[in-house]
């Protein structure tokens, strides 16, 4: 990310006003000065939100650039006022009106982006607030430097400098994408937040960074955000799979999520767009294909957001065992118009993400029968905590047991037969 350097008031610049009066510049300029000023007031304010971080960083460097154009628009004012000769210091620049004009249509265009991402984030929680929240400053960012551009051809004000901020990597989808640095995979594992054990992940990514500053685990392509429900303190766990994620998107990010929420287990699909629901239905086709497997075809429903499907309870359960051993999956969404959505995830780093998933809501990413749950109620008993009457049925008797059990050999307290805890019991775990 370029620096910026603070100029002082008595930077020379280029090239005076044609066709304008002092009087019409100084009061056209006046108006910019103040709304240069209104915008520095809202990035004060939302550097002052944040300790450190990439929203802070994009906010800093918005900030050195309004900082940068309030000095130079004021020192053009303060030679019109004085009626001082302007020296030709940095590269002369001819006001350009139908150019200016053109700008103030991006400038326009570019506020409706900066909109549709503030009310992502508002509408948005955990972890996509936080990357819809950096792409507000990115936007913002982005305005300024119209701003910049939009001056220069209004007033002729030639800029020395025009501020940068390097566009984070995007990844192939479907693919592990090494960071594009000269020392290839050295500088991404340098990164305290990347998982060593895939060292070809790009963690230079946004999200990747504000997870590791929000406190959250990574493992793979995957983010995950363990907490506890706000109603009834019960595990909360969303994972993120982010090898969709495309910074230049406007309109919001291209994720996988699995999560358990309240108890109830959901794998959700979340495309960056707005979907036209289906007539008299509340959920769309989807495709999708494992791996090499052949697609299969389903429905999911939509979400109350319209920019996503997902699925729910058991159903989702099963799904995410199907997908506990893959590398890759492709899911194609299909709106009520008919406009397909595709994407492909890379699964690295999955099956720590559907750990967490299934402890959470108490579930086993095994798919184990009413005999094999009957086993493990009978060894539960045999080791002296008490599953109860051996059924096959894995009621609140058994979670009690198999926490109690887990607790004394330092497992997680699940309550679920999760594999490491199977193998604490002896049991060889095999899907």
């Amino acid at each position: 990310m370029m620096k910026l350097r603070t100029l002082t008031a008595s930077l020379l610049i280029s090239t005076c006003l044609a066709g304008h009066t002092m009087a019409q510049e100084s009061s056209a300029l006046d108006t910019e000065i103040a709304a240069i000023d209104s915008q520095i007031t809202e990035v004060d304010a939302t550097i002052a939100r944040y300790d450190g971080g990439l929203i802070r960083m994009l906010a800093e460097s918005r900030r050195e650039a309004l900082l940068l154009l309030r000095t130079i628009v004021e020192a053009r004012q303060a030679a019109e006022a004085a009626g001082a000769s302007i020296e030709v210091t940095v590269p002369a620049v001819e006001p350009n009106p139908e150019r200016a004009e053109q700008l103030l249509g991006e400038m326009a265009a570019q506020q409706q982006r900066v909109e549709a991402a503030e009310q992502e984030a508002a509408s948005a929680g955990g972890l996509i607030q936080a990357v819809a929240l950096s792409r507000v400053e990115t936007e913002k960012l982005t305005l300024a430097q119209l701003q910049m551009a939009y001056l220069q051809a209004r007033y002729g004000i030639a800029f020395p400098v025009t501020p940068q901020v390097a566009a984070p990597t995007t990844p192939s989808q479907g693919a592990s994408s090494p960071a594009a640095t000269a020392d290839g995979d050295e500088v991404t594992a340098a990164l305290p937040w990347a998982d060593p054990d895939y060292p070809n992940i790009d963690y230079s990514l946004a999200p990747f960074e504000q997870a590791h500053n929000e406190g959250d685990r990574i493992s793979g392509w995957w983010v995950i955000d363990e907490e506890r429900a706000a109603i009834d303190d019960s595990p909360s766990v969303v994972a993120i799979n982010y090898s969709a994620y495309d910074a230049r998107s406007f309109s919001g990010i291209t994720a996988l999520l699995a999560q358990c929420r309240e108890g109830e287990t959901s794998i959700v699909f979340v495309q960056d767009d707005f979907l036209m629901s289906a007539i008299r239905r509340n959920s769309f086709d989807i495709n999708y294909r494992i791996d090499d497997a052949p697609a299969q075809s389903t429905r999911w429903n939509e979400l109350t957001n319209n920019k996503g499907a997902g699925l729910f309870g058991s159903s989702s359960e099963g799904f995410l065992r199907n997908l506990y051993d893959a590398e890759a999956f492709f899911i194609r969404l299909t709106d009520g118009n008919g406009r397909r959505y595709d994407a492909e995830f890379d699964l690295a780093g999955i099956q720590e993400a559907i750990e967490a998933v299934a402890g959470a809501c108490g579930w086993s990413t095994l798919d184990l029968s009413r005999d094999d749950y009957r086993a493990i109620q009978t060894m539960l008993n045999a080791g002296g905590f008490d599953a109860g009457t051996p059924d096959g049925v894995w009621g609140n008797g058994s979670r009690n047991a198999m926490r109690a059990f887990q607790e004394q050999n330092g497992l997680a307290p699940t309550g679920a037969p999760d594999r490491a805890t199977l193998e604490a019991l002896g049991i060889q775990a095999s899907d």
